[in-house]
């Protein structure tokens, strides 16, 4: 596995548990919190495509 390849894992799993955090947010009543984790977890998706677009530009991909 390479280094791309590790970073992209990390970034899917974080987003994953921020949705997740999303579920148990909503389940206990917090919408603050569910709300906190929706925004984190569009940050996150964001910033990977963000990097996936410069790996393809530079030709890292």
């Amino acid at each position: 596995m390479t280094k791309h390849q590790k970073q992209a894992l990390m970034l899917a799993v974080l987003s994953t548990a921020c949705f997740v955090g999303v579920g148990f947010s909503i389940a206990a009543g917090s919408r603050w919190l569910a709300l906190i984790f929706l925004l984190l977890s569009i940050f996150i998706i964001g910033f990977g495509f963000m990097v996936k677009g410069k790996r393809r530009k530079n030709g890292t991909l």
